[in-house]
């Protein structure tokens, strides 16, 4: 059994919406790495909010923290 990872993100835009989204620890995200700009997809378990930002549905979303459960 793998773990959850719940995610707390934010949009860039104003207002700012914060939410939280919960993800498998094998689920596959796409992100965009902050140091190269490029779109990988990666494990939930893998994200981290000091180098990646989230993809949803072509928006991008700051990873505010990731919390295994």
């Amino acid at each position: 059994m793998s773990n959850q990872y719940q995610l707390l993100i934010t949009t860039s835009g104003a207002p700012r919406l914060v939410c939280r989204r919960s993800y498998d620890g094998e689920d596959r995200l796409e992100v965009r790495e902050l140091s190269t700009r490029t779109t990988l997809q990666i494990r939930a378990h893998e994200i981290s909010p000091y180098r990646h930002t989230l993809l949803l549905e072509g928006t991008e979303y700051q990873i505010l923290s990731v919390v295994r459960h």
